[in-house]
């Protein structure tokens, strides 16, 4: 039996995933649910059985202490008419957010003295020393939580048979305001035993009363079988004292509550942090669109044919690079008229990808610091990559100190080409000043159709 509590215990610690940290409400049946590390629950009950002439003195009374260990592992000892035990681990921690994955506990009760045998006047028939395999699943639309799972019975005097498969079942029905009731079935020496239980938390997270019938449907019967459970009435309270963690009211664990509240904090900062981001780009759009009057759309789109007459040279066959100088050359000459537009250009979302690349090389060509913020707002937006490649690369030419930190973000980026060119962008603007870690392992995208070599960096 230590051998086997033994395992128990280092299955339960080398576990992933961690348990529902939660006071579960069920009475008689086992429980999946965890006491978090740190947490005592004091547990006594009083019985009277209801087969016999009942008597308010002619009562049992059962103790136990149940400890949290840790989030994945508790013990419980007890006085039962002798020393009891047991003790449970969780192999897998329930997710809300898929049906298929609830809690999963494995443990051992009733070790050496049965808590049912000492309630129901056993003789040693009753079985002890019992192994349970327990799951459990929450609806909080519902405010419903279900607990399955099988018992069998290691070490047992009598017929051992019909202890080998007990099946069990607890079913909690949360109402609000403290008020449970519980429903708990099991099975044990081929006996289908049903009880109820109206459970209140008179002091949330602190102090539980309970009133229920154990075996409630031969309240009315008189068995003699000395195998068969009895009616009984069950009276009890627990307090939950101690340090740690563990849910309110509610079928929600704790550690559910707080990894789903980390997950609503971190939506929250990419919505603020994506907001804060459109806001500076719709201010620097409006910067530029103001520089750009009404009777000067002639101009513009002047401006948008040289591109598109520029892009077919670079997509010719076969490439003449002297036609592209000829053409870089003369929009470089009126660079003052077209850099308004080009600003503009960079902005606009829906236009030609193609252009839009060609507008921010252009502005890296003539360094255009006014472009600045505009280039360092790309890279903080949601940019195709070859976009995002040709803007660190003019402003790696611009050579704004500003962009130090994007650049430095990005030489971690998912993509391996803007991860690349930042890493060498960076190094030619800051690389004296320290020392870079080594770049990574992915190719150049410097053959990409749509890149072009003489346009790289101090190329």
């Amino acid at each position: 039996m230590l051998y086997i509590c033994a395992v128990v215990l280092v299955a339960g610690a080398f576990c992933a995933s961690s348990a529902v940290t939660r006071w579960s409400t069920l009475q008689i049946v086992p429980n999946t649910d965890m006491l978090p590390g740190g947490r005592i629950v004091a547990d006594a009950d009083l019985v009277w059985r209801l087969d016999t002439s009942f008597s308010i003195t002619s009562l049992l009374s059962v103790q136990r202490v149940h400890l949290g260990l840790s989030e994945w592992v508790g013990v419980d000892l007890g006085y039962a008419g002798g020393f009891t035990m047991g003790l449970k681990a969780c192999v897998v921690k329930e997710n809300p957010d898929l049906w298929y994955v609830p809690t999963l506990t494995l443990g051992f009760q009733n070790v050496y003295v049965s808590r049912e045998a000492y309630y129901f006047g056993g003789d040693g028939s009753y079985p002890r020393n019992e192994f349970y395999l327990g799951a459990a699943k929450s609806s909080e639309w519902a405010k419903l939580r279900i607990h399955i799972g099988i018992l069998s019975a290691l070490t047992h005097g009598g017929p051992k048979w019909r202890d080998e498969f007990n099946p069990f079942i607890g079913i909690e029905k949360y109402f609000g305001e403290g008020l449970y009731i519980t429903i708990e079935g099991q099975q044990r020496t081929e006996e289908f035993m049903l009880s109820a239980f109206g459970v209140y938390r008179l002091i949330a997270d602190r102090l539980e009363l309970s009133l229920g019938v154990i075996d409630a449907p031969h309240i009315s019967s008189k068995r003699a079988d000395r195998f068969a459970f009895r009616p009984t009435l069950r009276a009890g309270f627990k307090f939950n004292f101690g340090a740690g963690f563990n849910g309110l009211d509610g079928l929600t664990g704790v550690e559910d509550r707080i990894d789903r509240v980390r997950g609503e904090l971190v939506v929250a900062n990419k919505r603020v942090d994506s907001i804060a981001v459109d806001t500076r780009w719709n201010a620097d759009r409006i910067h530029e669109l103001s520089q750009v009057s009404g009777d000067r759309k002639e101009e513009r789109a002047r401006v948008v044919d040289e591109l598109s007459k520029l892009r077919n040279l670079y997509e010719q066959e076969p490439f003449d690079p002297e036609l592209v100088k000829d053409m870089i050359d003369r929009i470089r000459d009126r660079y003052e008229v077209y850099s308004p537009h080009l600003r503009v250009i960079i902005t606009e979302q829906n236009a030609d990808p193609r252009i839009r690349r060609l507008a921010v090389s252009l502005v890296g060509e003539m360094k255009d610091q006014q472009a600045a913020n505009i280039l360092m707002s790309i890279l903080n937006r949601m940019e195709e990559p070859s976009l995002k490649i040709e803007t660190i690369i003019a402003l790696g030419k611009i050579k704004d100190p500003r962009c130090r930190q994007l650049l430095s973000t990005l030489r971690h980026d998912p993509d391996g080409g803007v991860a690349f060119t930042a890493e060498e962008v960076y190094r030619a603007m800051f690389g004296k000043e320290e020392t870079p870690p080594p770049p990574p392992s992915q190719s150049p995208p410097f053959e990409r159709e749509e890149t072009v070599p003489e346009r790289r960096l101090n190329k």
